[in-house]
């Protein structure tokens, strides 16, 4: 039996971009700040901006 991978929950002011670029901010509660460190996680990537970025490495 697989495991359905759980649908990630963006912020609200994350949004897709027209050409189809993904802007990434961080992923941190209440933060708005452009996520410069990316973390590959078991159901995807994950990011996180220099201030947070301690969160993504645990």
């Amino acid at each position: 039996m697989s495991e359905t991978p759980p649908k990630l929950t963006y912020p609200e002011h994350m949004e897709k971009a027209p050409a189809g670029l993904f802007e990434h901010y961080c992923m941190h509660p209440d933060c708005k700040s452009w996520g410069a460190f990316g973390f590959e996680k078991r159901y995807g990537q994950e990011w996180y901006c220099s201030e947070h970025k301690v969160d993504g490495e645990s």
